[in-house]
This record gives C-alpha cells, structure tokens and sequence, in this order.
C-alpha cells in the first residue's frame, strides 16, 4: 500500500483558506479502487455527529482519499448497530454504544474495525454543597441513562475502580446525558455522569476531582467504529479509505489551524448555537487530544473492554481479540497518513 500524504502536508493543505486539501500526491489507482465501492455510514444524527459530518464535508477528506460514500441517519443509541445488522449500512464510524460486545456475543456478525474519540468526553458534576470526592457520592442520587447502558456502565466502573461499592449509590434514569445534567440543576439529582460540552454552563454545578473519566477510565474506548463482516471482507479497498479520511479529520480536529472549521460546522449543525458549549467541546479537544489518526485499538484494550463487560454482567465471557475485532482496515489507513 503506497503512502499517499505525509500527516504535515495533509494538515497544511487542510487548513489552506477553506481550499480542502490538495489531493495530487493522491496515488490514482488507490483512489480508483476505492472509488470502485460504495461505503454506506451509519450515523446517529446527534450534534456532535452532525458537526463532525459537517466539518469533513468543509474540507473534503472523504473525496481526497476516494471514498465513494453515503451517510445513512440512524437515530438512537442502537440505531447505526441496528441498521448495520439489519444489511443497510456497512459501518459506523462514531458510536459511544456500549453494547456492541455483548451483541457481536449474541450473534451479530459485525465487528470493532476501530475508534472514533479515544478519551471518554464525560464526567461527574454535582451539586456544589456536601460532594467533594468520589467518596461523597455515597448515600448520594446520580442521574444516568439506562440500566447498564453507557452512563450508568461507566459509573459502575468508576465506582468499582476507587474502590466504592455501586450499591451504596441510588442511580436514577433520566435519558440522555443532557437530561441527566439538568436533573442536577434543578435540584431532582444530587450529581450526574455528563458530557463535558457542560463545562463552561455556568449553572453553579462542579467537577466532582477523580470524575474525570478520560483520566479515571484511562483505557476505556470512548467510541468504536465496527462494520459488518460482508463490508470486512468484500469491501475493504472502501473501508480503508473511509478510515484515512476519518483519521485525516480527527488530526486535522485537533489542530490550533481547525478552530473556524470547527466553529463553522457546528453553528451548521445546531440549530441554536450555543458558544460556550462549542468552546468547551474545542478546548477538551486541544488540551486532551481525545482522538488518534491512528484509528485501531491495541488488543490489551479490547481486553479491557470485554473484561469490563464481564465484571458488570452483560457479556458472559472474554473472547479471542479476532472473534470481535478486525482492525486491518485502520493500519492500512494510518500507514496512508504518514
């Protein structure tokens, strides 16, 4: 496999005046074969989706690496693992579902192809009066999403890691990570396990210190990319060249150069934009760098995943990495990075 670009000069012409990237270092017939296939990506039409959807339409990375693709919306947390099973997507690039093992356990055919944010964008706020440590939260209500689903998963596992029992902990499910933020705010829940686009709200709620999950969960994988095993096996010229222009867009992301891009996309994604938000989503991206150009995930950190599922009861068994992981796809695609 040719190297295409060097990651400098990708991210030098990606940030020339809006111009996209300069695609003749391109090897023509690379992009001829994956052209030759189309990619259907199945997405959650979330907000932070529609701004990455948006921003990788400014700057055309899909078409500098040949990727020939269609976006498919698929709402709801199960939605792209859904359509995919269902045969009318190939692979969804960006998802924090937190059941992708236990259902490849079941008999899904599909599997981990690789990452989307590395670093896990949430943490726990609370009411400013009696929670200053982990600790605090017992006897405590926190609001997360459904049982054993991505909040409430991570909570347990936070939990179990600091050495505090879950069971001390009353957990109550309201919905989506917003809701969950705002059950705190008004006062329906002590703290909460939300997104860090809640950082710079002002509503007078605080970062509760070890609730951090990018440093408390350190080898959690934020968001999985997984593809069916037909899209693995009859279409990889395609999935490699959708996964170099996705690690192309996180690099380019995480760079000073990206910010108007950044800002642009996600004024085009939200309806009413809200500033503060969009600066605390661009500052945890440049001082954490959440995301890799190197989309694949080691084999000891699908071993923490299984484990992790394991311990909270919802996958029965750790199995081989390459039962339900493929991630040929992604070194091809970073090799092409430079």
């Amino acid at each position: 496999m040719p190297q295409i670009l060097t990651r400098r000069r990708l991210l030098r012409s990606a940030g020339l005046g809006g111009l996209g990237l300069a695609i003749g270092g391109l090897a023509a017939p690379y992009v001829a074969r994956a052209a030759a296939t189309r990619i259907a990506i199945a997405t959650n039409p979330g907000l932070e989706n529609r701004t990455l959807n948006a921003l990788m339409a400014q700057q055309g990375f899909l078409q500098t690496f040949g990727a020939d693709t269609v976006i498919v919306d698929a709402p709801g947390a199960t939605g792209p693992f859904d359509t995919i099973v269902a045969g009318a997507a190939d692979v969804c690039m960006v998802s924090g579902y937190n059941r992708v093992l236990p259902r490849i356990e079941q008999g899904a055919r599909l599997k981990i192809v690789g990452a989307g944010m590395k670093k896990t964008a949430l943490t726990v706020f609370a009411r400013p009066d009696g929670i200053a440590t982990l600790a605090d939260l017992r006897g405590k209500t926190v609001a997360v999403g459904g049982d054993l689903g991505l909040l409430h998963a991570l909570m347990l596992q936070l939990l179990t890691e600091n050495g505090i029992n879950p069971a001390e902990v009353t957990f109550v499910d309201k919905g989506s990570n917003n809701n969950c933020y705002k059950a705190v705010v008004e006062g329906a829940a002590d703290a909460c396990c939300s997104s860090v686009s809640h950082l710079n709200d002002g509503d007078g709620l605080v970062v509760v210190p070890q609730g951090n999950m990018w440093e408390a969960l350190p080898r959690y994988t934020f968001q999985t990319a997984y593809a069916s095993d037909a899209a693995i096996r009859d279409k990889h010229e395609g999935l490699v060249a959708v996964m170099a222009a996705f690690g192309a867009l996180y690099e380019y992301l995480m760079t000073p150069e990206s910010r108007d891009g950044f800002f642009d996309a996600r004024k085009a994604a939200q309806k009413q934009f809200d500033a503060p938000s969009a600066q605390a989503i661009w500052d945890f991206n440049q001082s954490q760098r959440p995301y890799s150009g190197d989309l694949s995930i080691a084999e000891d950190d699908i071993a923490y995943l299984q484990d992790m599922f394991v311990g909270l009861g919802s996958l029965k068994q750790r199995h081989p990495a390459a039962a339900v992981a493929d991630m040929t796809a992604a070194r091809q695609a970073a090799r092409l990075l430079g």
